[in-house]
């Protein structure tokens, strides 16, 4: 790195250059591990209009940006492509809220608030934002609108994009742009804040945000029901999502490897339930009345339904609510220390989930035997994360199937009309199966409008498309 350069980025904020090893790799290496390339720099402005001059200065003089937030993604999305040659900018200092309207049901907010903190602050207004998942003790506001997150309530309350009224970004060339309102309703024209969400930086540095936020529950209730067959599973949503009246916030698909995976690694000592079975499911009801009556309603409608089941617990206080999702969080990590992973983020129609699941285990056996096959998700919204964690004591580099075995799952989900990515985006781990299954029209648009906003791909290169 040129010491004019680090100079000029230094006369804007803080900057940590490659010498750094230690802190270069922090920032630098994506979350699975799999990308090793170190970053040119680190810069942490302190505000929008630090932001402006970066990147007002990188447009100049032709230098590679990658925006970063809690850096928890999974397909690599804010890490480098290269060696030596991006700057990643990270949001981790402008984290301040300004506003939580109670009248209007919304939060104006940095980009760089961690999604925890901000529900802290909510909490004692008697408010909530609804994204939930293992991350968002790190994740920031900015990272999880440029992914579109999702998460463990999208059922109820839909992804981040469904909660997203207004953005300012900064656009490559240091402008700033300010799109939407606290306003629900604006039919003025093209959506241009939707395009950001979900962009992954390659269009923009989100700088601020608001979000909508909604009045806490009165209550939840939740339940962990054991099945022999994952059919039952299905057959078992479809009848809850019809016959019970009550507001479905989150409805996950697990397997007994999720069980083993955390008495193993010390997330947990034993497995709520008494005998192992296939398929389990955990569900939170949302509850706004009398909660003994809607036990009682809820008790019955579940008896209604046991044909399904093979056992049923019902949480029956606070500590065991908590430890049935503690349990649900803690699948990501207890899975990274088993060993090598190569994971998949579908979505699959839920009328051909059972047909996919047995294909693709069929096919992954007769390539290679032993995988273990750690596959759960949102069943709700027909996201499943169908992670495949290498064989014990397996001789060959795990990595090196992974072409074949997204070969696999990439035909079967083109066969059944899924998605290869239902919440994480593409990234650097995803660019060959998005490539692989979207037109060559829905490629050109997307380049074409990247070519609009950074005309000089200076944002995020690499991601999302090859350059």
């Amino acid at each position: 790195m040129s010491k004019k350069i680090f100079n000029d980025l230094s006369n804007i904020c803080k900057v940590i250059d490659y010498n750094n090893e230690a802190e270069i790799t922090k920032y630098s290496q994506d979350w699975r591990r799999r990308i090793n390339f170190k970053a040119l720099c680190v810069v942490f402005p302190k505000n929008e209009n630090d932001i402006s001059l970066i990147l007002k200065y990188c447009f100049e003089n032709n230098i590679k940006l990658i925006p970063q937030g809690g850096n928890t993604n999974l397909v690599a999305s804010a890490s480098p492509s290269r060696e030596k040659n991006e700057v990643i900018i990270s949001l981790e200092k402008i984290n301040k809220i300004y506003e939580i309207d109670a009248v209007n049901k919304c939060v104006e907010l940095d980009a760089g608030v961690i999604v925890d903190d901000l529900n802290n602050q909510l909490n004692k207004k008697g408010f909530l934002f609804p994204l939930q998942m293992a991350s968002t003790g790190s994740s920031q506001v900015g990272g999880v609108i440029s992914t579109n997150a999702g998460g463990i309530n999208v059922i109820h309350y839909g992804s981040v994009r469904s909660n997203l009224l207004a953005l300012n970004v900064v656009l490559a060339d240091g402008r700033i742009i300010k799109l939407g309102s606290k306003v629900i309703k604006d039919n003025t024209g093209y959506n241009l804040k939707d395009l950001f969400c979900g962009s992954e930086g390659t269009l923009g540095i989100i700088s601020k945000a608001t979000l909508k936020i909604y009045p806490q529950p009165k209550d939840n209730i939740s339940f962990f029901a054991s099945f022999e067959k994952l059919e039952n599973v299905i057959k078992f949503y479809d009848n809850v999502s019809k016959d019970i009246k009550l507001p479905i916030v989150g409805f996950e698909i697990i397997p007994h490897l999720s069980f083993d995976l955390c008495v193993k690694h010390n997330f947990m000592n034993k497995s709520f339930f008494n005998e192992k079975k296939n398929y389990y499911a955990l569900v939170k009801i949302q509850v706004n009345n009398s909660e003994k009556n809607v036990l009682e309603f809820l008790e019955q409608k579940l008896s209604d339904l046991s044909d399904f089941y093979y056992d049923l617990i019902i949480a029956q206080n606070e500590q065991q609510n908590s430890d049935f999702w503690k349990f649900r969080e803690d699948l990501t990590e207890a899975q990274k220390l088993e060993g090598k992973l190569i994971g998949f983020d579908i979505s699959l129609p839920l009328n051909k989930i059972d047909y996919f699941f047995k294909q693709a285990k069929s096919k992954i056996d007769n390539l290679l035997k032993g995988v273990k096959f750690h596959t759960f998700g949102h069943l709700g919204d027909s996201n499943i994360h169908y992670n495949l964690i290498e064989p014990n004591n397996l001789e060959d580099d795990f990595y090196s199937y992974e072409k074949n075995l997204k070969k696999i799952i990439n035909d079967l989900i083109k066969e059944i009309s899924g998605s290869i990515s239902a919440e994480h985006g593409i990234g650097l781990l995803k660019r060959d199966d998005f490539l692989e299954t979207k037109s060559e029209l829905e490629i050109e648009l997307m380049k074409n409008i990247k070519k609009i906003f950074d005309p000089k791909n200076i944002l995020n290169e690499n991601k999302i498309f090859k350059n």
